[in-house]
């Protein structure tokens, strides 16, 4: 039983260090049925953190007391060969990598190298990207493709053939004429859009979501109706062409010579070799002259952290000099002339402790999960979204629940699925609040949508909070030291009733000093804050404001539609500012409509906050000043062919930083974003433009350097 596993699993990685020989045989056990889950159900229940920490530990426990047992996790893949597929056998067998989450790791790896050699020298290194995904092996015959095989237990798996003749990336023929079989390594990928999409569709149609892109693209690939693995996207990457050098005369004397640069034999010259036969290798990969480089590239690698459109979960290190590997050879379970360099994980189990339902600024109830406190890349994660009521129960979550979360980028992390089988049956469903948390006022949804939320716009104290948090928040009046406490603080207390009152809040001066912990410098430091933050751009204004469903986008788009009713060359900059009154109260929803990217929402919300709220507006308007891009004797020139034109920036500058090309940018009221689509105008490339540059070049997106942006600003 599952449940009874996830208990014994959690025993051995609680008591890592204080097992002995009895735990071996039992431990063998825990890792082959994870592998059985993980291989052949794609549905695992520990992560692969916590995997590789229990492979490690009965690593170490056979080691320790001299145990040499063949059929152990720590020597073969133990899987079993799916029936619904033909058997088959690897011309070369296909086993795992090491693996470490420490770079310190990397170094001992060459060090158990230099001791095989027998001799120090320096070595050099190829690094490339480690997805983590099913591994296939494609074969060639008269430079046709006639089979395809899964990876299995390394040595025999499932034909895959025809499912795989259902991806374009793979070539059904290749350039290279030999009668004899070759064969062909890859990783097959599901693109993180495509894996949101499935899982979208599955949550709809009330069926299991997928844990992972790694699962859904095993699933995807293993069906047996082919027009299923057609159409889920799959990406297929190569990275092996076994035995490389036993080709090399066949190849110069058939009807296609290799590359003369192949004849050195090194990993680098590999994978340009495959791509010169027409198959799709990884994105990114660097050459390193030793080890220092490899430690200091993983460093680098982490700290810009380029995005891929695939999921990847490390680096994989091989030796670039292909001789040496026939040297060191393979163990049982892995090859001793690489090593995979793992990220911390973004993707961990954990226990619901408790589900809370929050109320947001603008009034959606929204269940939040409490977890068991868990460390995702590197970041103590004790809370996650389940979005909505719909989805909480789709997902099925309950309170005392064994859940997969994930932490993609930066923001807050959320439950991906429930581990089921481990279910007690002591599990707490949740209902739905019939009133609000916050002023219990009665709850209402609309017809057509899924979050229910609160009406009670102006006196719902969840609400008002929330939407002084966004007023004073960094990237919009940006109010250093004006925290969430400290506002419920002075919400409680009166202090402030509006984001006007904010600007008086010195009056309450001897109240502040007297409450605990407000000495004189911290009090004084707020009131700097407060006054620095009165110098504030329009569109900011407008995002601030809270407006329902006014992001940065929209907010840019509507200031510029202000400042195009405000602009007049007879008009002064004070007239400009004080005919916003008369143009934020007097916006009307048709006139919106006509602006592109304003849709009917939009517009209703936007009239209607200024109608609603048109006394707090005004009061706001005289204790700031709007700062308006365009004055009558101003230098800045405004080309209507760039007008509303969306830039991207990647990669690294010696003379400026990003964040001051994005103000740039946002000063001529142009859009930034943080990702290249085909809807993209300009991406701008400094040094180091990784997977940004090459997807801009796929979309056609026009290209600039720094020197060509400033030309146009």
């Amino acid at each position: 039983m599952t449940s009874d596993l996830l208990t014994k699993s959690n025993y051995y990685l609680e008591n890592g260090s204080n097992l002995g020989k009895q735990d071996i045989v039992s431990l063998q056990e825990i890792l082959r049925e994870h592998n059985r889950l993980y291989y052949n159900e794609e549905s695992p229940v520990i992560t692969d953190e916590e995997y590789d920490r229990l492979f490690k530990i009965l690593k170490k426990l056979e080691e320790k007391y001299g145990i040499n047992y063949e059929e152990s996790a720590t020597s073969k893949i133990d899987v079993l060969v799916s029936n619904q597929f033909q058997k088959a056998v690897h011309i070369y067998p296909m086993i795992s990598l090491d693996n470490t989450y420490d770079s310190e790791d990397i170094l001992d790896f060459e060090k158990r190298i230099l001791n095989i050699l027998k001799k120090e020298m320096e070595l050099p290194y190829v690094i490339e990207l480690k997805f983590d995904w099913l591994g296939v092996s494609l074969t060639y015959k008269n430079w046709k493709l006639i089979k395809a095989l899964t990876r299995g237990n390394g040595i025999e798996w499932e034909d895959i053939t025809i499912n795989a003749m259902q991806i374009k990336s793979i070539p059904r023929e290749i350039p290279f004429k030999i009668e004899e079989e070759i064969e062909v390594r890859w990783e097959v990928v599901m693109p993180i859009l495509a894996f949101e999409n499935l899982n979208k569709q599955r949550l709809e149609a009330g069926e299991k979501l997928f844990a992972n892109p790694r699962n859904a693209a095993s699933w995807s690939l293993r069906q047996l109706d082919y027009n299923v693995t057609k159409s889920r996207n799959l990406e297929f990457f190569a990275y092996s062409f076994p035995y490389l050098e036993k080709w090399w005369n066949v190849g110069n004397d058939g009807n296609r010579s290799l590359p003369e640069f192949q004849k050195s034999f090194s990993y680098f010259n590999e994978l340009q070799f495959l791509k010169s036969l027409g198959f799709q290798v990884s994105p990114y990969f660097f050459e390193a002259k030793n080890i220092g480089e490899i430690v200091n590239e993983i460093k680098r690698l982490w700290e810009n952290k380029p995005k891929f459109a695939f999921e990847i979960d490390g680096l994989v290190i091989k030796l670039n000099d292909l001789s040496l590997w026939q040297t060191l050879g393979t163990t049982e379970h892995h090859p001793r002339y690489a090593i995979a360099y793992k990220f911390p994980a973004t993707n961990v189990r954990t226990t619901v402790l408790d589900i809370e339902h929050s109320v947001g600024r603008t009034g959606i109830i929204t269940p939040i999960a409490h977890l068991k406190p868990v460390n995702v890349s590197w970041v103590v994660v004790s809370k996650a979204t389940l979005h909505n009521y719909d989805e909480l129960h789709k997902k099925d979550v309950r309170i005392w629940d064994e859940v997969f979360i994930v932490r993609a980028g930066e923001v807050i992390p959320e439950v991906i699925s429930v581990i089921t089988e481990a279910r007690s049956w002591k599990e707490k469903m949740l209902d739905i609040p019939t009133n609000c948390p916050s002023c219990n006022t009665v709850l209402q949804k609309d017809t057509g949508k899924v979050a229910w939320y609160c009406p009670n716009k102006k006196l719902c104290p969840a609400q008002t909070l929330g939407s002084f948090v966004l007023f004073v928040s960094k990237i919009w009046a940006n109010i250093d030291g004006m925290g969430d406490k400290i506002i419920e603080l002075f919400i409680e207390k009166w202090y402030i009733t509006d984001f006007a009152s904010i600007y008086n809040l010195e009056k309450f001066k001897d109240e502040i000093l007297a409450l605990e912990g407000f000495e004189t410098k911290k009090t004084q430091n707020l009131f700097d804050a407060i006054s620095n933050s009165r110098n504030m751009n329009l569109a900011n204004f407008f995002v601030a404001l809270g407006i329902p469903q006014v992001g940065k986008k929209t907010g840019k788009i509507l200031a510029n539609y202000v400042i195009s009713l405000t602009r007049h060359p007879e008009r002064s900059v004070a007239e400009s500012k004080d005919l916003l009154f008369e143009i934020l109260t007097s916006l009307n929803p048709q006139d919106l409509q006509e602006i592109k990217d304003i849709g009917p929402v939009w517009a209703h919300n936007i009239v209607y906050y200024f109608e609603e709220y048109k006394e707090p507006v005004i009061a706001l308007l005289k204790e700031i000043n709007i700062i308006l891009p365009v004055k009558p004797n101003s230098n800045i020139t405004f080309n209507s062919q760039i007008a509303n034109k969306s830039f991207c920036v990647t990669g690294s500058f010696s003379e400026i930083s990003r964040d001051e090309i994005h103000k740039i940018i946002e000063q001529n009221w142009w859009e930034t974003r943080t990702s290249v689509s085909k809807n993209l105008d300009f991406l701008i490339a400094g040094e180091n433009a990784w997977s940004k540059l090459q997807k801009a070049t796929e979309f056609w997106v026009k290209i600039l350097s720094l020197d060509e942006f400033k030309k146009m600003i």
